[in-house]
């Protein structure tokens, strides 16, 4: 990648394609996923513009709980009482880190709590508002695909056809976490003949207001689909 190349990258990230990921999981699977990939770089913003610096090596320390990243120390310099800002070539995900320490060609800083991700589905996703409330029924993947125990319905932020955005209570975060594949098995009332795998892909503490209509405190899920819905039932559902 060029050097302008990387600056029309800097300067043109638009944030509306992002959402913020605060689960811990997902923030290490990023970190993993971008750390075998050649195109991440760190930027600090100086009174002379922007110091931009190629990453040759990414390392995730788990005992120290520590990020370490690599980089020509000859060639480049990172000013200490600076943020450094990373740019990871995993879904373009970016995030700042405020406090770092130096080594020779190279720097550490603790897990980021926050990363900013490109959303995975970009294609057309279909919104529900709280007036039009939709659900789905989903169920641990361990669980045989007709067997009905263990089965939960949520609501349903938006939906595409390869993805969904769910609201689930706090009170069944556990069950979120301990179940990261899941069989889809009904829209609605609507049981689906062959029901569909998914992965959560993403558990967020943000969601917007206008769906937070419960007393209990609601997180936004993502799935991923392997599969698409019958077209059938598809339509039917978002009539």
């Amino acid at each position: 990648m060029t050097l302008f190349v990387v600056i029309i990258l800097v300067m043109t990230v638009n944030l509306e394609n992002y959402r913020s990921s605060l689960e811990y999981r997902e923030i290490l699977r990023i970190l993993q996923k971008a750390s075998s990939l050649q195109e991440n770089f760190v930027w600090q913003s100086t009174s002379m513009g922007k110091n931009i610096i190629s990453i040759h090596h990414l390392e995730i320390d788990f005992v120290a709980r520590e990020v370490v990243v690599y980089f020509d120390g000859k060639t480049y310099m990172i000013e200490s009482d600076l943020p450094v800002y990373v740019k990871l070539d995993y879904r373009t995900s970016v995030f700042k880190v405020p406090e770092f320490r130096m080594g020779l060609g190279c720097l550490y800083f603790p897990f980021p709590k926050e990363i900013k991700t490109q959303e995975l589905r970009n294609n057309t996703r279909f919104p529900f508002t709280p007036d039009n409330e939709k659900h789905v029924s989903i169920k641990p993947s361990l669980a045989g695909k007709r067997e009905t125990g263990g089965e939960l319905q949520v609501r349903l932020m938006d939906i595409s056809y390869y993805g969904l955005g769910l609201i689930i209570s706090e009170y069944n975060r556990s069950f979120i976490k301990n179940n990261r594949i899941l069989w889809i098995t009904k829209l609605q009332d609507e049981i689906l003949p062959d029901p569909i795998l998914a992965e959560v892909v993403y558990i967020s503490n943000e969601l917007d207001h206008q769906y937070q209509t419960r007393k209990n405190k609601e997180l936004r899920v993502g799935l991923k689909l392997s599969g698409i819905f019958p077209l059938d039932i598809f339509q039917r559902f978002l009539q």
